[in-house]
């Protein structure tokens, strides 16, 4: 009667395949799922993988088991434990690699004695153990392409989408007065766009948004993406700090006018003073505005050092600081990229940060307090980490959130 090569320890394997999800997560940027980490995990619903996500969770089970899991098993998945159990087995049993083992022949006493196996049986169990490994990685490859394939396939549809989505809206825009009316409309066409492509935006912290009055909203900046994100999520009373050669962007340009957004040279000295007059003077007016603290954007994930302007005015005008972090943006639209890839963007508000009532004197050293406070409740809630000033990857330790 055929047996069982048992499969190894369930537990090791139940530990790898945690380990495996909390590296894919924390590449996601998603760091609070890694909290609700456990075999009874729902996939979807706790985790936030998408059909894509588990393909790529799949592909890298198998490369580092080494094994080949059942197509029926993976598409049926919906926790954890079930991927858990297509691997090592339901308790007490084989794996999905357990395979039928033919009844050893009887041996001679002479062969006991030497310990020499049939070299049948040897040849077999090498056959079995190159076939295992050369299908693992056919099929590892196979997953690899397949997810290339999807997230081509969905990047040429969500470009495609955004084109046609910016041509009609700018026309409408053009049309319309400038300020509250025009930006209210372009948050609503965003919030369409975002759902027809699939993406999921989501805003936490609501009540953070216009509860200390006039603000500087300061975030992390990621990508091409975020300015659209805002928009579609935050309200219309608030101003943009944009350069402004942004503002000579066909259609872009345009959207920039007529909500009433500020530019500036960032290049030039005098224009940058120019823009600290313009921010001190919108917050007296009792306007807030939104800054992209770090100035730009690369491929590589980290929260670089920020610039000074908006907290020199937030302790100016004694205006609060209110921290935004973006998580899940860089991986929509990446530097360097021109196809949108499939994400899930979160936008977390933080409470406000206010200069010290007693800085008089000491108004440098408030500056550079908010801005590190700030900049280390972003990293935090951003999931990605601090960096130097260099950029180049030598990354400090992050700090409270």
């Amino acid at each position: 009667m055929a047996t069982l090569i048992p499969h190894p320890d369930r537990a090791a394997i139940e530990a790898q395949v945690l380990g495996i999800t909390c590296d894919l997560l924390r590449e996601l940027g998603n760091t609070s799922a890694i909290e609700a980490l456990k075999g009874s995990a729902d996939l979807e619903r706790d985790l936030g993988l998408g059909s894509i996500e588990r393909v790529e969770l799949i592909s890298r089970i198998e490369r580092s088991l080494g094994t080949s899991l059942p197509e029926s098993a993976v598409a049926d998945a919906t926790r954890l434990d079930d991927i858990i159990a297509a691997v090592a087995g339901p308790p007490g049993t084989g794996g999905a690699n357990a395979i039928d083992q033919a009844p050893a022949k009887s041996l001679s006493g002479a062969e006991r004695n030497s310990g020499a196996i049939p070299s049948g049986l040897g040849q077999a169990s090498s056959e079995v153990r190159t076939q295992g490994f050369t299908g693992a990685k056919v099929t590892y490859d196979d997953a690899g392409l397949c997810r290339r394939i999807l997230e081509t396939i969905y990047g040429i549809y969500a470009a495609t989408v955004f084109f046609v989505w910016l041509v009609l809206t700018w026309m409408v825009v053009l049309l319309m007065p400038r300020g509250q009316a025009a930006a209210r409309m372009t948050s609503v066409a965003l919030r369409i766009y975002f759902r027809v492509v699939g993406c999921p935006i989501s805003l936490e912290g609501r009540e953070h948004l216009d509860a200390y009055g006039a603000c500087i909203y300061v975030s992390n900046h990621t990508s091409y993406s975020d300015v659209l994100v805002v928009l579609a999520l935050f309200p219309t009373n608030y101003h943009f700090i944009a350069k402004s050669e942004i503002n000579d962007m066909p259609f872009i340009g345009t959207f920039l006018r007529k909500l009433d957004h500020f530019a500036f040279e960032r290049n030039k000295l005098r224009s940058r003073s120019r823009q600290a007059e313009q921010i001190e003077k919108a917050l007296l007016r009792g306007e807030s505005v939104f800054v992209f603290a770090e100035g730009t954007f690369t491929a590589q994930p980290g929260v670089r050092p920020f610039q000074l302007g908006a907290f020199r005015a937030a302790v100016k005008t004694r205006r609060p600081i209110v921290p935004v972090a973006l998580r899940g943006a860089r991986r929509f639209l990446q530097d360097g990229a021109f196809l949108p890839k499939p994400s899930r963007i979160n936008v977390i508000v933080r409470p406000a940060l206010f200069a010290a009532s007693d800085s008089g004197g000491r108004e440098w050293s408030e500056v550079l307090r908010l801005r590190d406070e700030t900049r280390r409740i972003i990293s935090g809630h951003s999931g990605e980490p601090l960096l130097s000033a260099s950029g180049g990857g030598n990354r400090a330790e992050n700090g409270p959130s």
